[in-house]
């Protein structure tokens, strides 16, 4: 090989080193620079979608307090007693029920958008969360028939009970009228006449209470207490007519008056036997074959409520039995409903 003379100008450089070198370098660290970029980006929407979906699961558990306003009231009252003040409170509750469902549904919804992007704590509580309120809209759902049959037993409770009140009453007045009749004197007619009519406008409110309380539970059958009050009615007219015939001298027409009368008390007797022996077990009776079925359902969804609340707590940092909360900041759980 021919040695290089240091007097000869320097031999040529490769293509592919010098420039051709400087380019490809300046590609890698540009190529470098892009990734860190891309990375950058992702990382940045990685933690935008982490926001958005926690700010998901907030406005879900608003909606789902929002919901409980109803979910609670409703459970106070389905759990008590029926009585006017509870019908009145169950018939006002009826028309928030829709907007309490449409609010959890709403819930259920944001959980579903916000799950895939929300870190692994708050998945937990998103998981509680959803489970808490799909067992408040099955409660919800079952409610809205005992609500129903809350307002239907409450309108037909007082009346009757009045109604059966009056009905009895009316019974004592007319045994009195008897005793007088059979005194056989004028003056104990003449008392008897009037206590027949007194026993008449009792049997008469008595009726149409009984009216009332059929109108506001149709599908209890106060039938056999309509009856009892048009019969006893015409038993009364029957003692009317014999009071009258008996002040006007008639005795003969007065004693067979009295034989129909007698009769007819009988077979009232009879029929009074038959009765439950207050209506009260007639409604009872009607809102149990009606509202049985809403009720387990609705208390076995109240249990599962209870339960994933439990758990809800638990996600958020609460102890698990209802103690005092330990949440998260800017978090709070749903009560348990009807929790005592």
């Amino acid at each position: 090989m021919k040695n290089h003379d240091p007097a000869d100008p320097a031999p040529s450089a490769p293509r592919t080193s010098g420039t051709g070198r400087k380019v490809f370098i300046g590609v890698v660290v540009l190529a470098a620079l892009t990734v860190a970029g891309v990375a950058g980006w992702l990382y940045y929407e990685e933690i935008q979608a982490r926001n958005e979906a926690v700010a998901r699961l907030d406005e879900a558990t608003v909606h789902v307090e929002i919901a409980d306003a109803t979910v609670l009231a409703v459970d106070e009252v389905v759990r008590a007693e029926i009585d006017r003040e509870v019908g009145e409170r169950a018939a006002e509750l009826i028309p928030r029920v829709p907007g309490a469902r449409e609010e959890l549904i709403t819930a259920i919804r944001l959980i579903g958008q916000a799950r895939v992007d929300l870190p692994e704590n708050e998945a937990q509580y998103a998981i509680a969360l959803e489970e808490s309120a799909r067992t408040r809209i099955i409660m919800l759902d079952a409610a809205e028939t005992i609500l129903e049959y809350n307002v239907k037993a409450a309108a037909a409770l007082d009346p009757a009970l009045a109604a059966w009140a009056l009905a009895v009453e009316a019974g004592e007045i007319s045994v009195r009228a008897v005793q007088e009749y059979n005194k056989l004197t004028r003056e104990g007619v003449t008392r008897s006449a009037t206590l027949t009519r007194e026993a008449e406008a009792k049997i008469l409110d008595a009726r149409k209470l009984f009216s009332e309380a059929a109108t506001g539970f149709p599908e209890v059958d106060f039938g056999p207490y309509l009856e009892y009050c048009d019969e006893k009615y015409a038993a009364l007219q029957i003692s009317k007519r014999a009071d009258q015939a008996y002040l006007a001298g008639r005795l003969a027409e007065a004693n067979t008056l009295s034989e129909q009368y007698n009769a007819a008390e009988k077979a009232l007797a009879v029929k009074a036997a038959s009765l439950p022996a207050s209506p009260a077990e007639l409604i009872a009776a009607a809102y149990e074959r009606h509202a049985a079925e809403a009720t387990e359902d609705y208390f076995d969804a109240r249990a599962k409520a209870t339960e994933a609340d439990a758990r809800l707590r638990e996600a958020a940092g609460r102890e698990p039995d209802g103690g005092q909360p330990d949440a998260e900041p800017g978090r709070e759980t749903t009560p348990v409903p009807g929790t005592e």
